[in-house]
């Protein structure tokens, strides 16, 4: 799934690791010509989670909070 967050673009998936269900996301940060090439963080989140639908869930609430804290300028 992927959504706009402020500025940033978001990525969120979920998997089987090892056999438990995994959250992911990405986090682009837009460059100043509007690019999401160059300024990458990535969440790998090994929760105990129910189902892939609660780890996607999971995953935009964190990855929402870590745009929240790392960037406070955008918008």
């Amino acid at each position: 799934m992927q959504f706009f967050f402020r500025s940033c673009l978001i990525s969120t998936s979920a998997g089987i690791d090892d056999g438990r269900i995994v959250a992911n996301a990405r986090i682009f940060t837009p460059a100043s010509d509007g690019s999401f090439e160059d300024d990458v963080h990535d969440l790998y989140l090994d929760e105990n989670f129910i189902d892939e639908h609660e780890a996607l869930m999971f995953a935009r609430e964190c990855a929402m909070g870590w745009v929240d804290e790392h960037c406070v300028s955008a918008t």
